[in-house]
């Protein structure tokens, strides 16, 4: 059976400290076709040079528009039929393609498999007060998006990003494919290693905080059959 090919989005804004090693964690895997999109979402840096350095990557430009705008345009334009994210800051271990797509492969009823990432601290950082120690073990890191892989019929099911949600847009997706009753799988390993540094945009705790009161609030709303607040933001 031939493998189903994978599109890769990396959204990204003023990433040319980190592009290449995240771009080079995407090419290491040992998983064929990819195809990888880098979403530079109005960079002034030399975010775009890096990228156009990769011949295999499909490279888009767009205004200023936010990380959520940027993995939407992403979606838009991927063609695989597999789909998943990396932050232009982090990066892959060299199996977690095949790890993810050996097991929707033995288990066509599951939409989406999420393995966990590893934190760890860019050079010279100290580790900040809202990353616990216990965050920064191989067991401390969670799941996350970056570190997941779903079927294109998940999005086409559930619909796009959230745009109305800066910070918890990849919360709400998770949240919406659980109501939409899709099976997920979670990976007890750690495919994803998730770099600390001073721009992450989890530092504003508060700001992610009220996010996901908002989300889950939207969540029981339609539960209850009220009209949504996050439904017309979904792109």
């Amino acid at each position: 059976m031939n493998a189903k090919l994978i599109s890769v989005i990396i959204p990204v804004y003023q990433g040319e400290k980190y592009l290449a090693e995240a771009l080079d964690s995407i090419f290491a895997q040992n998983y064929r076709p990819i195809e990888v999109l880098v979403v530079d979402d109005g960079s002034t840096d030399a975010t775009a040079s890096i990228a156009k350095s990769y011949p295999e990557v499909r490279y888009f430009f767009q205004a200023n528009q936010g990380h959520c705008v940027a993995k939407n345009t992403g979606l838009a334009n991927c063609t695989g039929d597999l789909i998943t994210f990396l932050d232009a800051d982090d990066y892959w271990l060299p199996n977690n393609l095949e790890i993810q797509s050996a097991y929707l492969e033995a288990h066509p009823e599951v939409g989406c498999v999420m393995g966990k990432g590893w934190n760890f601290l860019q050079d010279g950082m100290t580790r900040p007060r809202w990353i616990s120690e216990a965050m920064m073990t191989e067991d401390g890191g969670g799941w996350h998006l970056g570190a997941s892989l779903m079927h294109r019929w998940v999005l086409d099911r559930i619909g796009h990003l959230n745009v109305s949600y800066f910070h918890g847009n990849d919360f709400d997706l998770f949240i919406r494919m659980r109501e939409a009753k899709i099976p997920a799988h979670l990976v007890n390993s750690c495919l994803l290693r998730r770099r600390i540094h001073g721009g992450n945009l989890s530092q504003d705790q508060n700001t992610l905080a009220r996010e996901r009161v908002r989300i889950l609030k939207a969540h029981m709303d339609r539960k209850r059959g009220k009209v949504a607040e996050s439904l017309p933001g979904v792109r």
